[in-house]
């Protein structure tokens, strides 16, 4: 969701500061660069030379800021504000160019210093372009704060710093003036390292946006999120971009009884607030329902979305808590034509990312088996082994307390083991654990005294919704179907 509304930025004027500023310093650079170069003062060049480079970023400030006003697209989903900062540094590109230049010419003439005539020409063009640049500077750093502006505060802050070097050169024309011929590719040597730091800084201030580093603290917004009522707790807190147009993600958890609407009115909340804070542009919030520490059902959901992924199945799956530290066990099935380190492979695979996508989990085990996603060949088994196999099933279901009439018993060999499925009826007030026991203990007995056999599959019915008639037939091993 972006801030369009309140925080709109104005790229027509900055377009027309940047136009402003180009023409002005334009003007300097004709002094200072006009009179260097008839006079051959090195440091008056290389001071022209510095504001002529403040000309040439206001070009390609005015490119940048072209681009970056263009809205979000497809290709760009956070609009195309980082082109100013890429525009800042070309910029700083140039002054290491220049000032390696200007280095390289001031110490060739160290080596030899040429006489220079210093007249009052050479000072007027000097103090004319200076005060040229310092009203432009102080203007445009002034515009800068305004429009919220990187490449103009950074335009700004090296025009400022020409004034500088412009003293200096004042300077070093003082001292020829006085008959020091080195003077003059002194400085020009100084203004050299002057343009390099500019330089420097310039990398400095833009690099952080372009890497991603984070413009404001997590604890910050942490502490903004921490007041909105309705939010259990966070997570996954990240900010990005440069810093006047911050985007901001994170993750809220909310009570899982809470309505969809509710939940989202949450997050809603935590946007405004975080859209308060000046230079962010974008927010993006996470509602998720808060997870309790004695309920694994998002656990086990989370396991079966992501064996899916992974083209593994899970047959069953428990968590454990011991000493605080939050276990989840296992049951994966998979691919029979799987070698054992392919099989171990995969499911360690789903260990790691299940720990790395919930940190509440400290350990994953699983036990690995067989997953048959192929429709296996059954066969039907005669009557006499039909009948032996349904007398056994019936007599291990009597045995069996809480449990009573074991019905549409069927029979099958796949493979060359038993299939058994049954049906039984319980007493419907049982809880799922109990049920699954009596089952577990029901499957037990039949694997005792049928042997030969594969699967067991028991489906339990609660006695109050059975609708069955208490009399039953056995079947006969030809009238049952799969």
């Amino acid at each position: 969701m972006s801030r369009d509304a309140t925080m709109s930025r104005d790229y027509a004027g900055i377009r027309r500061v940047l136009i402003i500023t180009f023409i002005l310093n334009l003007l300097a650079t004709a002094a200072k660069l006009g009179v260097g170069l008839w006079t051959g003062a090195l440091s008056l060049i290389a001071d022209g030379l510095d504001t002529l480079f403040d000309g040439l970023s206001n070009i390609i400030g005015l490119l940048a800021v072209r681009i970056s006003s263009r809205p979000p697209d497809k290709e760009h989903p956070y609009g195309h504000r980082k082109f100013e900062t890429l525009a800042a540094l070309f910029i700083a590109a140039a002054l290491f160019i220049t000032a390696w230049e200007l280095a390289r010419s001031a110490v060739e003439r160290l080596l030899d210093p040429p006489p220079l005539d210093v007249n009052w020409l050479v000072i007027g063009a000097l103090l004319f372009g200076s005060a040229v640049q310092a009203v432009t500077g102080l203007w445009e750093l002034a515009e800068a704060r305004r429009l919220q502006s990187e490449i103009l505060r950074a335009d700004a802050l090296h025009t400022l710093t020409s004034i500088g070097v412009s003293v200096t050169v004042l300077a070093g024309l003082g001292l020829v003036w006085l008959g020091f011929d080195w003077a003059d590719p002194a400085v020009a040597l100084l203004v050299a390292l002057v343009i390099a730091k500019i330089g420097v800084d310039t990398v400095r201030e833009n690099v952080p946006a372009l890497v991603d580093r984070a413009p404001i603290a997590a604890e910050q917004i942490g502490a903004i999120v921490a007041e909105v009522e309705g939010v259990a707790s966070f997570h996954r807190i990240r900010s990005r971009g440069p810093s006047d147009h911050v985007a901001i993600d994170l993750h809220v958890r909310v009570d899982p009884t809470l309505s969809v609407q509710d939940a989202n009115a949450i997050a809603d909340e935590v946007r405004r607030r975080l859209l308060a804070l000046p230079g962010v542009g974008d927010v993006t919030v996470h509602a998720e329902a808060e997870r309790s520490a004695d309920s694994a059902q998002d656990l086990t959901t989370a396991a079966k979305l992501l064996a899916q992924e992974l083209g593994v199945v899970l047959h069953e799956s428990w968590a454990q808590e011991i000493d605080g530290r939050l276990s989840l066990h296992l049951h994966v099935g998979v691919d029979p034509n799987l070698t054992l380190r392919e099989a171990h492979d995969l499911v360690d695979r789903l260990e790691r990312t299940l720990l790395e996508r919930r940190p509440e989990l400290h350990t994953v085990h699983s036990h690995i088996e067989l997953a048959n996603t192929e429709i296996l060949p059954s066969a039907r088994v005669s009557s006499g082994l039909y009948a032996r196999v349904h007398d056994a099933v019936i007599a291990a279901a009597a045995a069996t307390p809480n449990l009573s009439d074991a019905h549409d018993i069927q029979v099958r060999q796949v493979e060359g083991k038993l299939f058994i499925s049954l049906e039984a009826l319980v007493d419907g007030s049982l809880s799922v654990t109990d049920a699954h026991e009596l089952s577990t203990r029901l499957q037990e007995a039949i694997r005792a005294a049928i042997p030969n056999t594969g699967e067991v599959l028991i489906h339990l019915e609660p006695e109050e919704t059975s609708t069955r008639d208490t009399q039953r037939t056995v079947p006969t091993a030809d009238s049952r179907t799969t």
